[in-house]
């Protein structure tokens, strides 16, 4: 109390990615075995871009290479230049500040999976991409645990990339753990050649038919990091990209189905900001300010001061607020999810508790235009105290970023600093947090308006 379509990559992107050279490495790299058959399969591990001997998820590879049916080699092993995977780690980038390792690790241990914003074919499977701002990389995966995984962490979800009907022939995929590329391929001889070159085998992605959409592969001769190998869909992005230096490299696979695209950014500008402090004065009233701006976004601008008053008080209500929100007097902690959100529909809103919910399943709430009030640290915080009595709220997001309104100010415009001094988070009025931050602070608690 007292903090479009993307289906294919533009060809400025991909123009800035061939003059720029090698592109930084990621925060995080998976090593997780990718999913044979099975969108619900959970991924067991996920691990840093960094040599390891424990690989209790990688697939146990036989003595014998599967065979694979020479009409299926479409693009062929002596046309990749895959570079070699050195064993210097290269140094990675920090995607934001840890203040609290523990937390942060505790709250991204798991995430359930979710439904997608789009959706495939009923009789198709979707294959769904995600984009690391960090690396460049664009990942595909069967596997909606992995991208919710790599959603938490701050990658950012762009739709399905394609959809398949779960028969066909082995598509294989592999990771350089150097690098941090995901490369895959139909074509088992390729696999033994960059495993041969310090690349890690990770199973079959899923399986492809062996006629329909064509996917080109095209190799990037001017990367050394993630990303130097690109598939699409699309017959004249590959024209374009061989223009500009780009190698092409075949028919990789096919499939039955196209991409669906997806919003990965969202403002909800709808949201008013609506300090605590001013024109009404209630130092422990951040859940009633907080509520009046997602309320707000809803066009429901009942009074301040009424909010205030009238706010649901321990113990006559017992999951009321407890303590005076403007002198403090007798405090003890703020209003509870399940009250509060009960409080707001008094005022016209439907407001719902969705404790509980994990950070993918609220970026998916932001994307879908509704702001989350959520219960956190506040700028005033003392390291040592772990209660979480500030409420704030989520009103955009954007490439991992959360933007936050925090009702801890008295201008809208109030910048980092101005607040507590806390400065892990004194942000300001209206900031843009990193999911690292947000999953330092957060305990679950939030509320939501549809």
């Amino acid at each position: 109390m007292k903090k479009n379509s993307w289906s294919l990559i533009t060809l400025t992107m991909l123009t800035l990615s061939v003059l720029a050279g090698p592109i930084t490495q990621a925060e995080e790299q998976t090593s997780s075995t990718a999913t044979v058959e099975t969108n619900s399969s959970a991924i067991e591990g996920i691990a840093p871009a960094v040599e390891t001997t424990t690989e209790s998820s990688m697939v146990t590879e036989s003595t014998t290479a599967p065979e694979v049916n020479k009409s299926e080699q479409e693009a062929s092993a002596n046309e990749t230049d895959l570079t070699r995977a050195k064993r210097a780690t290269p140094e990675q980038e920090v995607i934001a500040p840890d203040p609290e390792t523990a937390e942060v690790a505790a709250a991204e241990a798991q995430s359930a999976s979710l439904p997608v914003e789009v959706f495939a074919a009923s009789s198709l499977k979707p294959v769904y991409r995600i984009y690391n701002p960090n690396s460049g990389e664009h990942l595909h995966t069967l596997n909606g645990g992995e991208k919710d995984h790599l959603m938490s962490i701050g990658w950012v979800y762009e739709g399905i990339s394609m959809q398949i009907d779960g028969s066909g022939s082995n598509l294989y995929r592999a990771y350089n753990p150097n690098s941090g590329e995901h490369f895959y391929t139909k074509d088992y001889n390729e696999i033994n050649k960059i495993k041969r070159a310090g690349w890690r085998y990770e199973g079959v992605a899923w399986k492809v038919p062996n006629g329909g959409k064509k996917v080109y592969r095209l190799f990037n001769p001017n990367a050394r990091d993630a990303g130097s190998h690109h598939y699409t869909l699309l017959e004249s992005e590959k024209n374009s990209l061989v223009k500009i230096g780009w190698r092409y490299e075949g028919v990789s696979w096919s499939v039955t189905g196209g991409s669906v695209t997806v919003k990965s950014t969202n403002v909800i500008k709808s949201v008013p900001y609506i300090s605590q402090y001013t024109p009404v004065k209630a130092p422990w009233g951040c859940a009633s300010a907080s509520l009046a701006m997602i309320l707000g976004s809803k066009n429901i601008r009942p009074s301040l001061k009424t909010m205030q008053d009238k706010l649901p008080m321990y113990p006559s209500n017992p999951n009321g607020q407890k303590g005076n929100v403007y002198t403090g007097a007798g405090f003890g902690w703020v209003i509870k999810p399940n009250a509060l959100a009960a409080y707001g529909k008094t005022y016209g809103g439907n407001t719902v508790d969705i404790s509980g919910s994990n950070t993918v399943q609220i970026i998916n709430r932001v994307l879908n235009g509704q702001p989350v009030l959520y219960y956190g640290y506040s700028s005033y915080q003392n390291n040592s105290d772990k209660n979480r009595n500030h409420c704030k709220v989520i009103v955009g997001y954007n490439n991992g970023k959360f933007l936050v309104y925090d009702p801890l100010y008295y201008s809208s415009n109030a910048g980092a600093g101005s607040g507590g001094k806390n400065m892990l988070y004194d942000h300001g009025a209206k900031a843009w947090v990193t999911m690292g931050q947000y999953n330092a602070e957060k305990d679950g608690r939030a509320i939501t308006i549809q």
